[in-house]
């Protein structure tokens, strides 16, 4: 009986239960950039994992979907993925048709979802790499105002980090940060 609950559990629910949910919306970030690169989207027009003011934002986090307006239109916490992504992309393209053939074009990608979790996903190498280097920015700042050891082992770890990312980036998706 249990498991017919879990079953039931709508959208992001679901997930959760089959895939550690932090590492699948980088997956999901991946797919909506491709689709957005495909019908040249300006990246300035949308944000993925953190809201923008001037750009349709899409952001997985606290066991929701939230889909943010441009220029102050209203953010809705979804539950139901089918229904975030068709919001995002009702926002992003303001042409039901045009959205409709995104929406799906999308779905149909979420079904090579295995073969490409089997890889690091893009997305997440390139966020973690702005992080990395936020810290080493920040670390660099530290030492020049008061050098330690510490510091300086850390940055230097911090360097090796970055350089295995950017490897990994160019290695699975030929692409040099």
């Amino acid at each position: 009986m249990e498991d017919m609950k879990d079953m039931k559990a709508p959208g992001l629910e679901a997930l959760e239960k089959t895939v550690e949910i932090s590492e699948f919306k980088w997956y999901i970030f991946d797919i909506l950039n491709e689709g957005m690169e495909q019908d040249g989207i300006e990246k300035s027009k949308f944000s993925l994992n953190q809201e923008e003011p001037d750009a349709v934002s899409f952001i997985i986090r606290d066991g929701a979907l939230i889909v943010c307006g441009k220029g102050g239109e209203a953010s809705i916490h979804h539950h139901n993925f089918y229904h975030a992504v068709c919001d995002f992309f009702n926002r992003i393209y303001e042409n039901e048709e045009k959205a409709e053939a995104a929406v799906t074009r999308f779905l149909v990608r979420t079904l090579d979802l295995p073969g490409l979790m089997k890889i690091p996903s893009r997305s997440m190498l390139k966020d973690q790499i702005c992080r990395c280097r936020k810290e080493i920015n920040a670390l660099e700042e530290k030492i020049k105002n008061e050098p330690g050891k510490t510091d300086e082992a850390m940055l230097s770890l911090k360097r090796i980090y970055v350089k295995g990312l950017k490897e990994k980036i160019e290695k699975y998706y030929g692409e040099s940060l």
